[in-house]
């Protein structure tokens, strides 16, 4: 008897675990999409908003209008200040990411323990600790997945924010004059090359609402795995044997 109720409060509290890790990756991926969804429109906007202020730069810069040219700069690089820090939240948003992952893989390999005891100690649900064992590697097989798409993500978006802190720092006390048209010339290419990275970033938080999407489909399937492990009378039948 004491035995039973031994077993019997460890999977209560397994199964608390578990309904715990359950909700808090529920929670996670509807935060995760609903700031992606955000991020996405803010920034196209502010890639609108910025590439309409290039073209009159680049107007202005034909023109040789120096005055109007330095005048659009300073808005240009107020800006890229902006674009510098929200890349800054970016990348802490992805390396959370990761973290997030990593503690779904623990999950999935204390599942996989679980089963493999759970298949130590009676002979009443063989067949369903195989199909829960099969179950769960699939789901540390897409988690692991997920994880090495986070890793991506987080590096490609330091990358990018790199790239715009060191045009940022070269265009911030650089004044334009057409007497140094060389000089003039190359820093008017970083901003093309700038809007490059704004534009790469909207396609990156794309490529992760997709992958923020599937997560949570197959978080969900996950959550419905478990419930059914839960509800197994061959389970509810070993149990009462002990």
């Amino acid at each position: 008897m004491k035995l039973s109720i031994k077993f019997l409060l460890i999977a209560l509290c397994l199964s608390f675990g578990t309904n715990a890790q359950n909700a808090k990756e529920a929670i996670q991926n509807t935060k995760q999409i609903q700031e992606g969804k955000k991020n996405l429109e803010r920034d196209t906007k502010e890639l609108q908003a910025f590439a309409a202020k290039l073209n009159i730069f680049n107007s202005s810069f034909d023109s040789k209008d120096s005055a109007k040219v330095n005048e659009l700069k300073a808005s240009i690089v107020s800006d890229m200040i902006r674009e510098v820090g929200q890349s800054g939240e970016k990348a802490k948003k992805a390396r959370k990411e990761i973290a997030q992952s990593s503690s779904e893989i623990r999950s999935d390999r204390r599942e996989i323990r679980d089963n493999k005891d759970d298949s130590k100690r009676g002979r009443f649900d063989r067949n369903d600790d195989k199909k829960d064992m099969s179950r769960d590697q699939a789901n540390k097989r897409d988690d692991k997945r997920d994880r090495r798409d986070d890793i991506r993500d987080f590096e490609q978006q330091i990358a990018r924010a790199e790239q715009q802190a060191s045009i940022l720092k070269t265009l911030k006390d650089f004044n334009f004059s057409f007497d140094n048209m060389d000089s003039s010339l190359i820093n008017k290419t970083l901003i093309s090359d700038f809007v490059n990275t704004m534009k790469q970033d909207i396609e990156a938080t794309k490529r992760e609402l997709a992958e923020d999407s599937r997560e949570r489909r197959e978080d969900s399937r996950e959550r419905r795995d478990d419930r059914s492990e839960r509800n197994e009378k061959d389970t509810k039948k070993k149990r009462r044997g002990n």
